[in-house]
């Protein structure tokens, strides 16, 4: 399926980058909602990637190199294909604060048109050397800004204590929350699906709901992970459903994330497979899928237009209109049934479509009755009706 009708989704804008808040960053003054995937190798899966609806991509092979060889011919590929790109620095010298080599990729790349964000690191507070991340990071924004400062800087974290340690270091967050298996697997909470609401949640506190939030999804299976030291149960052996793929995404959706990547293409490849089966790969279909409707909901999701999230009894819910449409976001990110009642300020009664799956919904004096099933998502559209809120714009956003 070629998504030449997506226009902005796929086009690689180029220029300045811009972080209006807590909103969508803007890319040459238009607003950008990053759909994007980690760890691409080599230009060979970028019109694979364009034509599954992806907008953004990441490279861990020649960034992760002292020397920027092969950077600019990936990046000229990422361009011709549509996509814009993470950049990111070496990462052994920047936790050594020795950025000769940084301000060498810097210059080289700042003023290159597939160039969305610089990506410092990748979970600063991993390190076990007394969290060197507090000293490192803030050397290499300053770093960054001082050579760049026409684009965002960006890293993902993976505690939620980070939000706050690494707000000043960042103009845009990313999250990596897993979700499966749903236990305190590699150090996390425990909370499944929640916690990637509850990032949102703490980002926006640190932040003051300045600055955007990235959610990083997960396409991979946690007991093949490359440390191969996690002790999982049988049971969670496995890659995430489709369903639990759509119920992460859209809690991060619902949850005011402005732009949604997933950890990684190379692990969901992995190594017995062969490149030619990848589009053949159940969890790639249902990824595809995901993002398809995420490419159909763009115009709400970088609309400038007032927003509510509405979180009770396990469920969280944005709403939102495009100028024409109004829309209802929800996920339930228990693995249990759940309902709730989601008010809609300004409209009436109406009848709302729901999005992807088929059905209606009926509105009811300004509220929408929601019961959804074990982490299930639902997408609702009230068309030609545009609600009238006594709200302001999105946080931080001009």
């Amino acid at each position: 399926m070629v998504l030449a009708h997506l226009g902005t989704a796929l086009t690689a804008l180029g220029g300045e980058v811009t972080v209006p808040g807590d909103a969508c960053v803007r890319v040459d003054g238009k607003p950008y909602f990053p759909i994007g995937v980690y760890s691409v190798g080599g230009a060979i899966d970028f019109p694979l990637l364009a034509e599954a609806g992806f907008n953004t991509v990441h490279s861990y092979a020649w960034e992760g190199k002292r020397s920027n060889e092969g950077g600019k011919a990936w990046l000229d590929a990422a361009h011709e294909n549509g996509l814009m790109a993470l950049v990111g620095l070496y990462r052994p010298d920047v936790k050594a604060m020795e950025f000769e080599a940084s301000i060498r990729r810097i210059r080289e790349f700042r003023n290159h048109p597939a160039l969305l964000a610089w990506h410092t690191m990748d979970e600063p507070a991993w390190d076990k050397e007394d969290n060197r991340g507090k000293d490192y990071m803030p050397a290499a924004y300053k770093l960054i800004k001082q050579h760049d400062p026409k684009h965002p800087v960006t890293a993902v974290v993976c505690h939620f204590t980070d939000t706050e340690i690494f707000e000043p270091s960042l103009d845009i967050m990313q999250a990596d929350y897993y979700p499966v298996p749903p236990i305190p697997a590699n150090w996390y909470s425990g909370t499944g699906f929640s916690g990637v609401r509850l990032f949102a949640e703490k980002w926006r506190q640190a932040s003051g709901a300045r600055k955007p939030y990235w959610y990083v999804g997960q396409i991979f299976d946690f007991s093949v992970s490359k440390e191969k030291s996690y002790e999982v149960p049988d049971e969670w052996k496995r890659l995430p459903t489709g369903r639990e793929l759509r119920c992460m995404t859209y809690t991060a959706v619902a949850s005011g994330a402005r732009g949604v990547f997933y950890w990684s293409l190379s692990r969901l490849i992995g190594d017995e497979w062969n490149r030619g089966l990848l589009p053949r790969v159940k969890l790639w279909e249902e990824l595809k899928g995901v993002v398809q409707e995420l490419n159909v909901l763009m115009p709400v999701l970088t609309a400038d237009r007032p927003e509510t999230i509405h979180a009770a009894n396990g469920i969280v819910a944005l709403v939102k209109d495009d100028g024409k449409d109004t829309y209802v976001i929800a996920a339930n990110h228990e693995r249990k049934p759940s309902e709730t009642s989601v008010s809609i300020p300004g409209m009436g009664d109406a009848k709302a479509e729901i999005l992807f799956q088929g059905g209606s919904a009926t509105i009811a004096g300004g509220k929408l009755d929601i019961a959804l099933d074990s982490i299930e998502s639902r997408v609702y559209r009230v068309k030609g009706v545009v609600r009238k809120p006594n709200a302001a714009p999105p946080n931080g956003a001009k």
